[in-house]
């Protein structure tokens, strides 16, 4: 690319990216919407004798049954910006298993579960994640180390989420979610990052730690300024904040655009093209694949590097993660979360919040602007389930 392609990507990237432009907050609050309405559905489906593959199918197909109704003219491309992944106690991120015999997981009360999805409209991506814990007996908090951890997740998203202001830097963020697992006796977990996004971009190089790992994978210190957005992804354990890669194959993939080659098994060039043609660049659960045969194909994808797989980590057997996750858009008007939270579950730590930490400041000052959701999607036509009444708050 010569110096004249390289001013036109940029300038051209500029404009996608420009949050001052009316048409491209409207993409954004349109794609917070139905991903937002998406991850409520899927939590209120979360309960004792739930199979994981059956709500991550479910996910997807509220996602797609939204954008199969807005933007049909001019094929603006829409759908699912990263598939319903749900992730179940020491499980860390990105399991979204087939469903086929030995790759599911069955909920029983007592779990801590984490679900994270996105979706998109013309490129514009917004995800988000919750933390659900299915309390046998909803009227009393869950207590131990689920709670801690819960906790932990959600004070650090909040420090994390008033902190992303034009000036600061993502050293301040990093340290907060730091100092707000410490309180509660837990840890950031290792290798899990928020990242800048941009149009069909699902990851800058701009990258918020959630544990600094200078030697191993180092990342840029930079300042948070005007047109930028961002993933804020927050998960934190019970233990020591370790984890490894699982020992079954990943589901979660993602086309890298940077490489070629010429496939030679059959079921591979399928599989290439209906990647090509469904998912574009954005991540997709192998379950997606329309001929189950396609999936043979994936193996040589990833070989020859045509595919960027999202493996699955666990930490030790007897720890709990929890996550939080949000959409973050930073203009010269402020900071604006585009994905609202959920109505947080029923738990009471025994840690407490000193009135003197930097948590406890930053949670008393004014937080950043959260928009409502639902305005964007009103009118649009999807398949109706019913939510129960909100859950009772955290409780420290």
């Amino acid at each position: 690319m010569d110096q004249d392609q390289i001013e036109l990507y940029a300038q051209k990237s500029d404009i996608d990216n420009n949050l001052s432009d009316p048409t491209v907050i409207a993409k954004y609050r349109l794609a917070a919407d139905i991903a937002q309405d998406a991850l409520t559905k899927v939590c209120a489906r979360v309960a004792d004798g739930i199979r994981v593959s059956e709500l991550c199918a479910y996910g997807d197909e509220v996602i797609l049954t939204y954008t199969s109704k807005v933007y049909n003219k001019n094929n603006v491309e829409k759908g699912i910006a990263f598939p319903t992944m749900i992730s179940v106690n020491d499980c860390v991120e990105y399991y979204s298993p087939t469903g086929d015999a030995g790759d599911d997981v069955v909920l029983r009360n007592g779990d801590v579960v984490k679900i994270e999805l996105g979706a998109h409209i013309d490129g514009y991506i917004a995800t988000n994640g919750h933390t659900v814990v299915i309390n046998p007996n909803p009227t009393s908090p869950v207590e131990g180390r689920a709670a801690d951890v819960i906790c932990a997740a959600y004070f650090a998203a909040e420090a994390a989420l008033r902190l992303m202001k034009i000036g600061n830097n993502n050293i301040q963020v990093q340290e907060a979610i730091a100092e707000a697992a410490a309180l509660f006796n837990c840890s950031p977990m290792a290798g899990t990052t928020s990242n800048e996004i941009k149009r069909y971009v699902v990851a800058t190089d701009k990258q918020i730690m959630n544990v600094p790992d200078d030697e191993n994978r180092p990342v840029k210190d930079f300042v948070f300024a005007a047109n930028e957005a961002y993933t804020l992804n927050i998960l934190i354990g019970s233990g020591d904040g370790t984890c490894k890669e699982s020992i079954n194959r990943p589901t979660v993939y993602a086309r890298n655009v940077h490489q070629n080659y010429n496939l030679k098994l059959r079921s591979a060039r399928a599989a290439f093209n209906e990647i090509s043609t469904q998912f574009g660049v954005f991540p997709f659960a192998t379950r997606a694949l329309e001929d189950k045969r396609h999936r043979l194909g994936v193996t040589e994808l990833t070989s020859h590097n045509l595919l960027i797989p999202y493996p699955v980590y666990y930490t030790r057997g007897s720890d709990k993660v929890a996550q939080f996750k949000m959409t973050v858009l930073i203009s010269a008007n402020g900071t604006t979360r585009i994905t609202p939270p959920l109505t947080l579950p029923f738990v009471h730590s025994a840690y407490t919040i000193p009135e003197d930490s930097t948590i406890a400041r930053l949670m008393a000052t004014e937080t950043v602007k959260t928009v409502k959701s639902g305005r964007a999607i009103a009118g649009i036509e999807a398949a109706e389930v019913a939510v129960p009444a909100a859950g009772m708050e955290i409780d420290m």
